[in-house]
């Protein structure tokens, strides 16, 4: 019994390294060193007690790098690549929100990226599979921006891959991506975005570029945006190339609150594809809760559109969501065909000429059971459904404001 009893404690100590024992002048050259110990076994690296991670870590195969409670401070000072680059089959995971890894304060926003996402070329064309990202927090500290070209969690074209329980907190960049280039028919795949925290994310916090099988499922967006340095989106369906695809997308259960927001920032939930790719949708779009600001008077909100699916979408279904106190409408549909719109909620939407459900330009889609009103204690808003422009075949059924039935005011853009 002794004798098995030794041979336990020997493949725990083979498959655990504990990385601030390893040599090195940073924790980075640190964890480095443990998974070359740890070589080609499936196992863990332990990280202890805080510190700063100057060099850029490359985590192998089949190793999860765990994080114990304390401060992480990134230095790795790199503009185009992750501080942390994640290979195939690799987890990263912390303590809880307690674990917090500062982004680097001045050069570079990246703090986790897939390995092929940036090693293979051309950049963001390669795929990893199997990568996860949770329970932890990723603070921001570069006050700078970059116009939503970065991302803070970068996914690329990954497969069967996840990020659940991370709070991005003030983070300067996108904070999770699932997509890169499509070059060589590549494309994110069965991609799992859930119960993360979402608070002052400066440009987008969640984008799909290229992606199939994605779900974006019980998220929190709060407070979003830097107060005037660029406007963003909580949730952002766009490709960027024709050859990029929205393919099964699932928008679920997640809540966009901007009530404590200090300006106008953008729009809680965009569907879009300016792009025209031809491989778009199905997208759902169910069980959301926007909210632009406080029901009081005399306040328009701080979320432009609620959800708003545009430019040559098409086979988009938005469900039972409900929008409260948005500045422009809760709801807008344009240049977009075969949507089916029912069972929403839009409480005091649509100010400044701007109407509380437009749909532009939209064909052979279906607006059923949705309910428009204005609650009194928030004036400000309207409750009226406009069609408008080259929109034709589309539906009506069952739509109701505070006094009844509602039906489409007709505004005719075509010859």
């Amino acid at each position: 019994m002794a004798s098995s009893l030794r041979v336990a404690q020997t493949r725990g100590r083979q498959s655990t390294r504990i990385a601030n024992n390893f040599p090195g002048t940073d924790l980075g050259a640190k964890i480095n060193a443990a998974d070359r110990d740890l070589g080609t076994s499936s196992g863990e690296i332990l990280v202890k007690n805080g510190g700063t991670i100057s060099t850029q870590v490359i985590l192998s195969p089949d190793h999860t790098l765990r994080f114990s409670p304390g401060t992480y401070t990134l230095g790795t000072a790199l503009l185009w690549e992750g501080a942390f680059l994640l290979k195939s089959g690799t987890r990263v995971v912390g303590s809880g929100w307690d674990t917090v890894i500062i982004e680097p304060a001045k050069i570079g926003w990246i703090v986790f990226q897939s390995f092929n996402d940036i090693r293979v070329q051309p950049v963001h064309s390669g795929t990893d599979a199997d990568i996860y990202v949770s329970n932890l927090q990723i603070k921001g500290a570069n006050p700078a921006v970059d116009g939503g070209v970065r991302q803070s969690v970068s996914l690329g074209n990954c497969h069967r891959c996840g990020v659940e329980n991370v709070w991005f907190n003030g983070t300067g960049v996108i904070g999770v991506q699932a997509g890169g280039s499509a070059f060589g028919g590549n494309y994110a795949e069965r991609v799992t975005i859930r119960k993360n925290l979402f608070t002052r994310v400066a440009t987008q916090a969640v984008a799909v570029v290229n992606g199939r099988d994605v779900k974006i499922d019980s998220n929190n967006f709060k407070d979003s945006g830097r107060c005037c340095l660029q406007g963003m989106t909580a949730i952002d369906l766009e490709p960027n190339d024709p050859r990029d695809i929205i393919r099964n997308i699932e928008i679920t259960n997640n809540t966009i609150d901007s009530t404590h927001s200090t300006f106008l920032h953008g729009n809680g939930i965009l569907v879009q594809n300016a792009v025209r790719t031809s491989g778009f949708g199905p997208v759902l779009v169910k069980d959301n809760t926007v909210i632009g600001g406080a029901m009081i008077p005399d306040n328009a909100g701080h979320v432009a559109t609620g959800i708003y699916i545009t430019a040559y979408t098409q086979d988009v279904k938005v469900v039972n969501n409900t929008v409260r106190r948005v500045a422009h409408s809760g709801i807008r549909l344009e240049n977009t065909t075969r949507n089916y719109v029912s069972g929403n909620k839009l409480i005091s939407t649509g100010t400044g000429g701007i109407l509380a459900f437009e749909i532009t330009n939209t064909t052979d889609s279906q607006i059923v059971d949705n309910v428009v009103i204005i609650d009194p204690n928030s004036p400000a808003g309207s409750e009226v459904i406009q069609e408008a422009g080259t929109s034709a075949r589309n539906s009506y059924r069952g739509n109701s404001g505070s006094k009844g039935l509602l039906a489409p005011n007709t505004v005719s853009g075509r010859p």
